[in-house]
């Protein structure tokens, strides 16, 4: 929605606020003089790499999208209230009658790319000067900024192409630069600290070009025994360019007269060793602004996961900067001068990281743990939401009530049975599962200890050879853990078979013992290595988030690799219990339910099951809910304990529910 303020202003058209021009035609343009940055802004159209990169550059931040906001009390961005009619918006979209906002900042953003500067003039109508009317992007090499002794600084020169020089405000110059160290007025760039390299790929290309243009092969010395005459000078000069300048005349024989000798003088391609010297050049573009190889579309070395890792970085350490310079000027130097009709408004942009869905999945669950610990604190539920800033999707619901406590034992025998039930340990399986899970830990140290061996050394390899899109490419060896987790759960789901055979005595049946083997062993195996991946690419995961934390330019391999090492050592144990622990309570239950098939096979299946969910403080709802129901077949069960615990339960793989049969009886 356009500013009806704006509408008013722009009704009385402004013209440029400086000569983009000569006055005099070309005759004008001889009188100005080369400068250095007019030499970095001219090598974008000279080296094919350069173009590329400050091309992409430029062109990636002008599509970002912008808006207004009012800023909230809070001080929070969630807060902000976002207007959609000012001034200051209206002109941002369409800067000048020439420009939409796209184009202006791409244009402007070439020159801070080129030159470390960006200038902005701000055009105001002679009649309403207090107004900003237009932003007019300018030539760095033609903004000179007046020093003043105290002041800092007393305004700007603009010197157009026929040498006037165009006095200018400083409110009506807006500058972004990349600081310069020697000279705190103006900027400095990537393409000031390798022109000399720019030069030399600029002067390969042009010496192939000429190679087959101007060079009268074959190129050497011609040695006369004595003295030409001029007639004879000239005769040979123009019979040599006649049969031997130009791209068709290329190596022809040359055939010498009169005592002449031919001496060789030149050099070939191979010996200018172009080809390498170009390569080297690209490289040293690329470092210089550190942009990523594959965003160059370079696909030789490239899969899905490095091609992600660039288009991250490309957006997170080189597009977002460059839009935090533009938001800062926009912010600081633009809406001041809107004066009080820009009072607390801010531009911002469009966030172009791409989201990393494997971590808000990861935060996500850490939000939803951390709510459940609180509400099952006593804290409410609708407060722990806001504070965890969950969804808003999400309806709290009351816990269920527990149920009355009983009446007091009026007799002994009541009294009793209540101690009894206190004093109840738990169940043997849930004992059975802590020792095996803590027997599992101790021997899986040895297999973090061999995967943060082995990633170390990928990281220190990567960093030497200034390859960090390599660290997406981590891995570390699970096949030792899988062998590990497969040999424990298989010995619960034995333990958790002879539970079984021992219930069935219990009840006067006879059934066979488990022997895990077939389809059981193969589900047990295929469980594990599952499980044992998925640790083993987490901790590939964290090594190369925290290398890329190290990681600068000429880093020392070996001392970032250590320093990821002692990060991986620092981390708890809870993701193994967790992981670890679901697998082998996921034994336990196969046990049982395999056990019980082969029951059934033989006629002695049991005539019901009942859930039965461990009763404790981290029981949930769901859980609650389920317990002490009954099935009356074993496609029942496995439809509520597919693959380890309740299906339902919040907690996912730390269910530790299970299934209790029954022979005989309703």
């Amino acid at each position: 929605m356009r500013s009806p303020l704006g509408t008013l202003v722009r009704s009385v058209r402004n013209k440029s606020p400086v000569p983009y021009t000569s006055r005099f035609g070309r005759l004008g343009q001889a009188v100005a003089m080369r400068s250095d940055r007019e030499a970095q802004m001219a090598a974008m159209g000279s080296v094919g790499t350069l173009f590329a990169i400050v091309h992409r550059l430029s062109n990636a931040t002008s599509q970002i999208g912008w808006h207004l906001w009012r800023k909230a009390p809070s001080g929070k961005s969630e807060d902000r209230t976002q207007v959609t009619s000012h001034l200051a918006l209206d002109i941002w979209r369409k800067p000048n009658p020439f420009m939409p906002c796209a184009e202006f900042v791409e244009t402007f953003q070439q020159h801070r790319d080129l030159v470390g500067e960006a200038w902005w003039v701000v055009a105001r109508n002679p009649r309403v000067r207090s107004i900003p009317l237009e932003l007019w992007p300018v030539r760095p090499d033609r903004m000179h900024p007046v020093p003043h002794p105290t002041e800092f600084l007393a305004g700007y020169i603009y010197i157009s192409p026929d040498g006037e020089k165009v006095p200018l405000k400083l409110d009506e110059v807006i500058q972004l630069r990349m600081p310069n160290p020697l000279d705190i007025y103006r900027g400095m760039g990537p393409v000031q600290a390798i022109l000399a390299d720019l030069d030399a790929t600029k002067y390969s290309a042009e010496w192939n070009r000429n190679f087959f243009l101007n060079s009268a092969l074959p190129s050497g010395i011609i040695e006369a025994p004595g003295n030409l005459t001029d007639t004879d000078f000239d005769q040979l000069r123009d019979r040599w360019e006649e049969q031997h300048r130009g791209v068709a005349a290329a190596h022809r024989v040359a055939i010498l007269e009169g005592g002449l000798v031919w001496k060789d003088r030149r050099y070939s391609q191979r010996d200018m060793q172009f080809t390498e010297l170009r390569e080297i050049s690209r490289e040293v573009i690329r470092e210089a602004f550190g942009f990523p190889k594959p965003m160059l579309g370079t696909v030789d070395d490239a899969n899905r996961a490095n091609m992600e890792a660039a288009e991250v970085m490309f957006a997170r350490w080189l597009i977002k900067p460059r839009l935090e310079a533009i938001r800062q000027a926009l912010n600081h130097e633009f809406l001041p001068l809107f004066g009080p009709t820009a009072e607390d408004l801010e531009f911002d942009y469009d966030d172009p990281v791409p989201e990393d869905q494997e971590a808000a999945t990861a935060a996500l669950t850490s939000k939803a743990t951390a709510a459940k610990l609180y509400v099952d604190a006593g804290y409410d539920g609708e407060s722990v939401k806001e504070a965890l800033e969950l969804p808003d999707a999400l309806v709290w619901q009351e816990p269920a009530k527990p149920a009355p406590a009983p009446a007091p034992a009026t007799s002994p025998e009541d009294l009793l049975a209540r101690l009894r039930n206190a004093a109840e340990p738990e169940p043997e399986e849930r004992e059975d599962w802590e020792d095996r899970l803590e027997d599992l830990l101790r021997e899986w140290e040895q297999v973090s200890a061999d995967q943060r061996a082995e990633l170390a050394q990928q990281i220190q390899a990567l960093v030497d050879a200034g390859n960090m899109a390599g660290l997406s490419g981590l891995a570390a060896s699970s096949s030792r853990g899988a062998e590990l987790l497969e040999a424990a759960m298989a010995a619960q789901a034995t333990a958790a078979g002879d539970r079984m055979v021992q219930a069935a005595e219990e009840q006067g049946v006879t059934i066979s013992p488990l022997v895990v083997a077939g389809a059981l062993a193969a589900g047990l195996a295929a469980t594990a290595a599952v499980v044992a991946a998925s640790l083993a690419a987490g901790l590939a995961i964290a090594a190369a988030r925290e290398a890329l934390r190290h990681w600068r330019p000429g880093a020392d391999g070996r001392t970032v690799a250590q320093r990821v090492r002692d990060h991986l050592e620092s981390l708890s144990d809870a993701t193994l219990r967790t992981e670890l622990g679901g697998a082998i309570w996921t034994a336990e239950n196969e046990g049982k339910i395999a056990t019980l098939e082969a029951a059934e096979a033989e006629d002695k299946g049991a005539t019901w099951y009942e859930a039965v969910e461990i009763r404790d403080r981290n029981r949930c709802v769901q859980c609650a809910d389920i317990d002490g129901e009954r099935f009356d077949s074993l496609e029942e069960v496995r439809e509520s304990y597919p693959h380890g615990g309740y299906f339902g339960c919040l907690g996912t793989i730390r269910c530790r529910g299970t299934i209790l049969p029954h022979w005989g009886g309703s």
